[in-house]
C-alpha cells in the first residue's frame, strides 16, 4: 500500500469510529417540528411564542402574558402590523447581507466572516466528489459489510465535513441548505447571518450551502438523499433544509432538520428572543396585550419553506 493510501486510511478510520451507533441515533427524540422552529427563528427579534396546533402544519402565534397572566393568540391585525414593521427592518438587513452579495463560484467556498461561510455546489455534487478515485475505492472497501445505516451516516458526515475548516471542528456547525431558486431560502440566509453577527458566539459557525438547481429537481436529487438519509424523522419535505454537526465526547453528532433548529434555538438563541421589541408598535409601553383575539399564520408567509 502506498504511503498516501496509509495516510488516508489513518484519517478515515477515526471518522467512521466517531459515527453514532444506529441504536444511539434511534434513541433520540424523533420528528421535531421543523416548521415550528422555523417560525421561532423567523420572529426571533420579537416576544412572540409559537405552539403547535392540531397538526404539524398548524402553528399558532401567542403573545406572552403580563404579570403572571396567560398568553393569548395574536389577532390577524396585530400579526399584519408586526409583519409590516418587520419587513422594513429586514429590508435593511438584505442590503448588508454578505451571503447575498458575495460572489461564489460553483464548487467553491468563501469565508465571509470568521464564523460564517458561503458555499455553492452543483446539483450533481455527492459526498465523495472531493476525493480521489483511490480514496473512494478505499472507502468502499472499509464500508463493505457495514450496515446501511452506518454507510448512510458516513456519507452524510463526510459530506458535511467537506465544507468545514479546521477552526470549525470544535464548534456547533449549523448548515442551511438552499436551492438556488428558493426565495424563502434567501430570506432565511439573511436572518441567520444577522443573528450570528448580532450574537457572536465563538462556539458556533454558520454555513450557507446553495445548490444550483435550474430545473427545480432538488427533492429528487442524490445530494438530498445523502445529506438527509432519515426521511421518517422529518416533519416537512421543504427547503430550506437544516443540519448541524458537533463533536460530543469524541463522537460526531449530526442534528437534522427540526432537531438541528431546536438545538440551535434552545442552546444559543432562545435567550435573545424579543431583542427588537422596542422597534415595533406592538410592544410599545402601555399597549394592551391581554385583550381577546385570535390569529393564524398565513400559509403564504416567507417563514414557510416551499
Amino acid at each position: 500500500m502506498r504511503p498516501a493510501s496509509i495516510a488516508f486510511l489513518a484519517l478515515l478510520m477515526p471518522l467512521i469510529a466517531a459515527l453514532p451507533s444506529p441504536g444511539a441515533e434511534a434513541s433520540r427524540t424523533p420528528r421535531v417540528n421543523k416548521l415550528l422552529y422555523m417560525y421561532d427563528f423567523y420572529y426571533l427579534p420579537f416576544s412572540v411564542e409559537f405552539r403547535e396546533g392540531r397538526s404539524v402544519n398548524d402553528i399558532l402565534p401567542f403573545l406572552p402574558g403580563r404579570f403572571g397572566e396567560p398568553g393569548r393568540l395574536l389577532t390577524a391585525d396585530e400579526l399584519q402590523q408586526l409583519d409590516k414593521e418587520w419587513n422594513q427592518i429586514k429590508a435593511a438587513w438584505r442590503t448588508k447581507s454578505l451571503l447575498l452579495s458575495t460572489a461564489v463560484a460553483s464548487n467553491k467556498s468563501v469565508r465571509v466572516t470568521q464564523r460564517i461561510a458561503s458555499h455553492v455546489i452543483p446539483f450533481s455534487r455527492s459526498a465523495f466528489d472531493t476525493l480521489s478515485l483511490d480514496e473512494r475505492i478505499q472507502i468502499n472497501d472499509v464500508l463493505k459489510g457495514k450496515s446501511p445505516e452506518i454507510q448512510a451516516g458516513f456519507r452524510q458526515l463526510r459530506f458535511l465535513k467537506s465544507f468545514l475548516q479546521p477552526g470549525d471542528e470544535n464548534r456547533f456547525a449549523f448548515f442551511i441548505i438552499s436551492a438556488s431558486w428558493c426565495e424563502s431560502c434567501r430570506e432565511y440566509r439573511v436572518l441567520f447571518e444577522a443573528y450570528f453577527k448580532t450574537f457572536s458566539d465563538p462556539g458556533t459557525a454558520l454555513h450557507s450551502v446553495v445548490v444550483t438547481d435550474p430545473n427545480e429537481q432538488i427533492f429528487e436529487s442524490r445530494l438530498i438523499k445523502e445529506l438527509f438519509p432519515n426521511p421518517a424523522k422529518y416533519t416537512h419535505d421543504s427547503v430550506p433544509r437544516f443540519l448541524a454537526v458537533e463533536t460530543v465526547n469524541g463522537r460526531a453528532v449530526v442534528h437534522e432538520e427540526g432537531e438541528a433548529l431546536m438545538a440551535l434555538y434552545d442552546r444559543f438563541f432562545r435567550q435573545h428572543r424579543g431583542y427588537l421589541d422596542s422597534k415595533t408598535s406592538l410592544f410599545l409601553p402601555g399597549r394592551g396585550l391581554s385583550s381577546p383575539g385570535r390569529g393564524r399564520l398565513d400559509p403564504s408567509s416567507p417563514a414557510i419553506g416551499k
